[in-house]
């Protein structure tokens, strides 16, 4: 991860996965080159979706956690606009979700204002899941070299993290402005058949500004 990963490692149910300036044009470019689909392992359905999270509008909870090559991650770092990718190797969506996830990460990065990290999750807090978090691949390290990409990984070994962040599917997207508060939510972009990376950093760029906007006359602004 860019250098909020840096930065804080110094200091990272089952196959239906259920239970203007504003705009980074550089990002939206990138995306648009970098974004690709693997073969999905089965047909994603936007209709079986959630829509709503219990979260958006809310402070995130606070939570720590290793990071997958090193460190602890804590969440009361984050004072900058980040996208968190929740996930899991064990989830088929989640599989078929992470060539764009990774493009999403590849986009972001070439924004200087916003932040992107992942959290791996198991199926559910006290599941066998937690035992055999990457299914057949047995590692991280594994799944990454079979899949051709890989990210920056916070990892939640006990799906404590899951629980706090009330996550119901899996993957979710996040996006936390930097006062801690959760603006926006969306499940898998695979759902989205027209360049759905590029999409979402413009619908990410939206949001940015509304808030912006929203808050232009308090004290505090958020950037």
């Amino acid at each position: 991860m860019k250098h909020l990963f840096a930065a804080l490692t110094a200091l990272a149910l089952t196959a239906a996965c259920s239970n203007a300036a504003d705009t980074p044009e550089a990002a939206s470019a990138f995306a648009a080159e970098n974004e690709r689909a693997s073969a999905p392992e089965a047909e994603p359905e936007a209709e079986s979706r959630p829509t709503e999270y219990a979260l958006t509008g809310q402070k995130l909870p606070a939570f720590t956690a290793p990071v997958a090559d090193g460190g602890t991650f804590d969440s009361a770092a984050l004072n900058r606009w980040t996208v968190i990718a929740v996930w899991g190797v064990w989830c088929g969506d989640s599989r078929t979700d992470g060539p764009y996830t990774a493009a999403l990460d590849r986009a972001i990065a070439q924004d200087p204002d916003l932040d992107f990290i992942s959290v791996h999750v198991p199926s559910s807090p006290g599941s066998e899941s937690r035992d055999t978090p990457f299914g057949k691949f047995g590692s991280l390290e594994a799944y990454f070299e079979s899949a051709g990409y890989t990210l920056p990984v916070v990892l939640d070994t006990d799906g404590s993290v899951r629980e706090a962040l009330k996550i119901n599917w899996t993957p979710s997207y996040l996006l936390v402005s930097p006062d801690g508060i959760v603006r926006s939510f969306r499940t898998d972009l695979s759902v989205d058949k027209d360049q759905p990376v590029k999409t979402y950093i413009k619908n990410v760029a939206e949001t940015r500004k509304a808030v912006r906007d929203l808050l232009a006359s308090e004290p505090g602004d958020i950037e």
